[in-house]
């Protein structure tokens, strides 16, 4: 193996360091949206399209999704 300076030496690792970098960060927000179930709308409170498409309604209730859907004006639970 050739004898490398410094210069070489910072540039092959910038070469190798940022796609492994990128990677790494690709993965990591993969990962993270997997976790967050179905996609929280930025809405106030009340009965929006069940994201689960389960049901015809499922309660927002301003933070989160909740058990609670409605199909023809009946509620009833259902558990995401």
């Amino acid at each position: 193996m050739p004898n490398l300076g410094a210069p070489e030496l910072i540039i092959i690792l910038i070469m190798v360091g940022i796609p492994v970098l990128i990677v790494v960060g690709i993965v990591s927000l993969v990962r993270r949206s997997g976790r967050q179930g179905p996609q929280a709308p930025a809405a106030p409170p009340g009965w929006l399209a069940d994201p689960a498409q389960r049901h015809q309604y499922r309660y927002w209730d301003g933070r989160q999704w909740t058990a609670t859907v409605s199909d023809d004006g009946a509620q009833s639970t259902d558990p995401l």
